[in-house]
């Protein structure tokens, strides 16, 4: 039997899933870039199918990586429209491909009112109508780098900041536990004013939210009873692609 391959390259992460003959999609491994050239390529790869926001670096790692298997690569762009999805941006390939896929895997998974949610480096929100409609979204810094752009500027006030992480509803007792608790509760209050948003501006009650990336974890237990976990949804997306063979999109080298 023999697979494709779904790479998901985010900015501090990769994602794998292989997929089989039916469409059928496993998810296979979640690496940082120093992780992957210890990795052993998959046995039986027909085709690589690429979504990629990471970094020159992280790309040349993942071609270093794939140097080896001697099949096509096809990276994805995003589209204006694709798979019942349309997006709001007049220039589609602006829009982050990780934004895009998350749209199409969400639509392909239910054709519904939708907040997506994903809290990596960057914490993007996209609105998705049930008629895969894309009506825009927001980006602002993740939570790790609401941190570190204080940390770097004022170093010797944070300098036990380290890599820890504050907590939502928790006031600070000291300037680091401040600091910390306040990028949570920016992040917290984020989503709280999308569903606030999705509910007062857009008139939406029978919707889902869908949560993404590292950073949801510290979410507080109500907001996280709001939404559904969706860890593998650009890979979600990108299976739409690799199920139709749209071949014809950009190719990697």
């Amino acid at each position: 039997m023999t697979y494709k391959l779904l790479l998901d390259a985010g900015n501090t992460r990769i994602k794998m899933a292989l997929m089989d003959a039916s469409g059928y999609l496993e998810p296979w491994l979640n690496l940082t870039y120093s992780e992957l050239a210890q990795q052993p390529l998959p046995d039986a790869v027909e085709s690589v199918w690429l979504a990629c926001v990471s970094g020159k670096g992280s790309q040349q790692a993942v071609m270093d990586w794939l140097r080896e298997c001697d099949v096509p690569i096809i990276e994805i762009i995003s589209e204006s429209h694709a798979f019942g999805v349309t997006t709001a941006y007049d220039d589609a390939t602006r829009l982050g491909i990780d934004r895009w896929l998350a749209l199409v895997g969400a639509f392909d998974e239910q054709p519904k009112a939708t907040v997506i949610i994903d809290a990596g480096t960057a914490i993007t929100v996209d609105w998705l109508d049930e008629n895969g409609q894309h009506l825009g979204g927001w980006i602002a810094p993740g939570v790790n780098l609401m941190r570190e752009s204080v940390v770097t500027r004022t170093p010797k006030v944070f300098i036990d900041a380290g890599e820890q992480w504050g907590k939502a509803h928790q006031l600070g007792q000291n300037t680091t536990d401040c600091l910390l608790n306040g990028c949570v509760n920016s992040f917290v209050g984020l989503v709280r004013q999308a569903i606030a948003v999705s509910e007062t501006e857009l008139d939406w009650f029978d919707y889902r939210i869908l949560y993404s990336g590292g950073s949801i974890p510290l979410l507080p237990a109500d907001l996280k009873r709001r939404g559904e976990v969706r860890s593998e949804l650009v890979l979600q997306g990108l299976a739409c692609y690799a199920r139709e063979g749209r071949t014809q999109l950009k190719n990697a080298v």
